[in-house]
């Protein structure tokens, strides 16, 4: 069973009803008590639908024992009222709502957990289907699908889904430039005249030496 959260939810919500209804037969407080965990499960089941990742992580599934048994207790209280009074029922309920309040944080860790092993097991492969991931893992291929496409579309991934296979890509390689190498520019070449009459150096295309002042 990879989902008992929601389970759990389901017997929160079942009773809430038992405990409201039988309840109001002694004391109008178990009413309250038995509305306040019929919305308590709804709230949780609702949550555990629309978080399907969440609900796999240790976390939800240690919470969902502490809210079974506080749903027990409850229950073992209201069956037994005449000897337990009103305590087990309240024990029990405060569990649940315990439970309730810890839920959001302890659990949204653990979704985060999830999402970095599975992309950790994705990035150490250059190719991996979905049903490898989740017997790597553990966890169901819906919730490895959600995330792996969720992690390439923000960049956390590197590569493509070709049908239910993770292909990674290969990184671009950058421009490389050999060392030194540079734009060639057009050279120059000067050519240079001896003056016949002291010997001096001059450019070709001067008239006259620019040591002399001779006709070259």
């Amino acid at each position: 069973m990879k989902k008992p959260f929601l389970i759990g939810s389901i017997i929160v919500v079942i009773t809430g009803a038992v405990v409201g209804i039988l309840g109001a037969a002694y004391d109008w407080m178990f009413s309250l008590v038995g509305a306040a965990l019929v919305v308590i499960g709804l709230i949780l089941l609702i949550t555990g639908y629309t978080s399907g990742s969440i609900m796999e992580t240790r976390e939800a599934k240690g919470l969902s024992i502490l809210i079974i048994a506080g749903c027990l207790l409850a229950l073992l209280g209201l069956t037994s009222i005449d000897t337990f009074g009103g305590g087990a029922v309240a024990v029990g309920a405060i569990l649940v709502i315990f439970s309730f309040i810890i839920w959001p944080c302890f659990c949204c860790q653990g979704g985060k957990n999830i999402r970095s092993q599975v992309v950790g097991v994705v990035s150490a492969h250059d190719s991996i289907s979905i049903d490898e991931i989740s017997k790597t893992t553990g966890y169901s291929a819906d919730t490895i699908r959600k995330i792996v496409y969720d992690a390439i579309g923000k960049g956390e991934l590197h590569g493509r889904m070709e049908g239910g296979t993770f292909i990674r890509s290969a990184p671009s390689a950058p421009a490389y430039e050999a060392p030194g190498a540079t734009t060639k520019e057009r050279e120059v070449v000067k050519v240079l005249v001896i003056c016949p009459y002291c010997g001096a150096k001059t450019e070709q295309g001067i008239s006259k030496c620019q040591n002399c002042q001779a006709d070259l």
